[in-house]
């Protein structure tokens, strides 16, 4: 039986354990916090008017297994599983929506170990958020490739679908 990952904490340094290893990066860069603040914006407007459940923006931590813990850029749960947010501990389980922005220094991280690690866990969506090319692949489980709309992205929150236009997610 592994044991539970331990709490981490840097203040402006994402960070990350995977298989008992810890991973930090280095602080985001304002593009990438642009990013974060509109799709945050957008799904946290649509959560609300629909009382679709809560987003999260990191750092928050996610326990995916004993030995990975996560820090996405955003998640979601639905209002029907928020008992798996624990004040304390972060969110213990998979998260409905989780959407990592790449960064320079772990497009190729982000794009294979981590978004293997969060559809492994559960996670039931994941949305890969390019913000240099004004793009975001969505992962499933069972997908060998990532769909990546064009003009918007089809939010699925529970049995509700809504469209994220993607010119809204990344205007400056």
């Amino acid at each position: 039986m592994g044991r539970p990952a331990p709490t981490f904490q840097r203040p402006g340094r994402p960070s990350w354990i995977v298989d008992g290893e810890l991973f930090v990066s280095p602080t985001p860069r304002p593009r990438h916090q642009e990013v974060v603040v509109n799709l945050t914006r957008i799904l946290s407007t649509l959560a609300v008017q629909h009382g679709l459940g809560t987003i999260y923006t990191g750092p928050i931590t996610v326990r995916l297994h004993d030995d990975t813990a996560m820090e996405p850029d955003i998640i979601f749960v639905r209002a029907d599983r928020l008992g798996i947010v624990d004040p304390r501990r972060g969110v213990l389980g998979p998260p409905d929506l989780v959407v990592e922005i790449l960064s320079p220094s772990n497009r190729d991280y982000d794009r294979s170990l981590k978004r293997k690690r969060y559809l492994s866990g559960g996670v039931p969506e994941l949305w890969i958020v390019d913000a240099d090319e004004n793009a975001i692949d969505v992962w499933r489980p069972g997908l060998v490739e990532p769909e990546r709309p064009r003009g918007a992205v089809t939010w699925g929150a529970g049995e509700r679908t809504f469209e994220v236009v993607l010119e809204d997610v990344f205007q400056s």
